[in-house]
């Protein structure tokens, strides 16, 4: 008699709220997962007065609960802190013991499926943001990135942050068309390689909505697209997904409620 798997849990967005993301563990926990995977806008090692506390009490709760989260980034994380870090021969880097980076381009075997990241985005408030200080000049992932990833072959999930062009959406915000312009360049490249690998599964937030669409490709093959709403969206910020070797996989809303 074979027990069910583990399920995986994937987050949208968290921004440092410590509180949002000590109840989003709760909701792990319930659900029995071990593993966490997020999909950037974590808030990681933003610098100031406070920096390292929010990683310090999060990777806490996860050693006590022998957890690990997995972080694709956004644009809104410390990329100049996350480049410096050594990749393992697992394919992930590790900030804390138990708080761990997918580099973009990278990849990594989780449960039994491939897990391959591309995160990142533009950040379309970039004129209020400084440098070093809450914005990075190297946020947007790149052709060569892309291609790395490409060239490792097939995987299983797909995480990125920002979402593919052909997944139609639509911000709350105005924006000037050079900043637009800007921001479809990543959406664009994932475009592109969404298209070159084909996966069953692609996981995205920086929207702050959720929604899901079918992707259809010229094979007649879909990718399942994710997008995860920010922290505060109760039943939209979380999913869990049940390895397995047949596609696609099962995945159901997560229910997550603040500390």
């Amino acid at each position: 008699m074979t027990s069910e798997p583990r399920p995986i849990a994937i987050f949208g967005d968290w921004h440092g709220h410590l509180g949002w993301a000590l109840g989003s563990l709760d909701a792990a926990t319930k659900a029995g997962a071990r593993t966490l995977v997020h999909v950037g806008d974590l808030g990681l090692d933003f610098p100031g007065r406070r920096r390292g506390r929010f990683e310090k009490k999060l990777n806490r709760i996860l050693v006590e609960r022998e957890m690990t989260l997995i972080l694709s980034l956004g644009n809104h994380d410390n990329h100049d802190t996350a480049t410096k870090l050594e990749v393992w021969d697992d394919g992930l880097s590790s900030f804390r013991s138990n708080i761990r980076t997918l580099p973009r381009g990278g990849r990594t075997l989780i449960e039994g499926l491939t897990i391959g990241g591309l995160g990142g985005a533009y950040s379309i408030d970039r004129k209020h943001r400084t440098e070093g200080k809450d914005w990075w000049a190297n946020e947007e992932p790149t052709q060569e990135e892309a291609d790395l990833l490409v060239a490792g072959g097939p995987v299983d999930i797909f995480i990125t942050h920002d979402v593919p062009a052909s997944v139609p959406m639509k911000g709350d915000l105005k924006l000037p068309a050079n900043v637009v312009a800007r921001a479809e360049r990543t959406r664009t490249l994932l475009d592109t390689v969404v298209r070159r690998l084909r996966p069953p599964h692609l996981f995205a937030g920086h929207w702050h909505q959720r929604r899901t669409y079918d992707l259809v490709h010229e094979a007649g093959t879909v990718t399942r697209v994710d997008v995860l709403a920010n922290e505060f969206a109760t039943n939209g910020n979380g999913v869990l997904v049940w390895p397995s070797e047949q596609m696609p996989l099962r995945v159901e809303p997560m229910r997550i409620t603040t500390r």
